[in-house]
């Protein structure tokens, strides 16, 4: 969690997510299944499968991220 601190003294909390392989990940899927449309079905497939493999984790992770956020509250 960063601070910011505002022109009129006002802190402000700023979350940026950690850094992440998924998405480089989730694009490597869907371009190994847009290829595999013109060179074979198994490839299709595997990228699909790597693509969707991916985008359950990322969704995950940002659930993760979330719930550790502190509640509007605790200001």
């Amino acid at each position: 969690m960063t601070h910011h601190e505002h022109s009129d003294g006002g802190i402000e909390q700023i979350h940026l997510p950690g850094p992440s392989l998924v998405p480089m990940f989730t694009g490597i899927g869907i371009t190994l299944a847009l290829v595999g449309l013109i060179l074979s079905w198994w490839i299709v497939a595997f990228g699909g499968v790597v693509a969707v493999i991916s985008v359950v984790k990322w969704i995950r992770d940002v659930q993760q991220d979330i719930e550790q956020l502190p509640s509007g509250s605790d200001r």
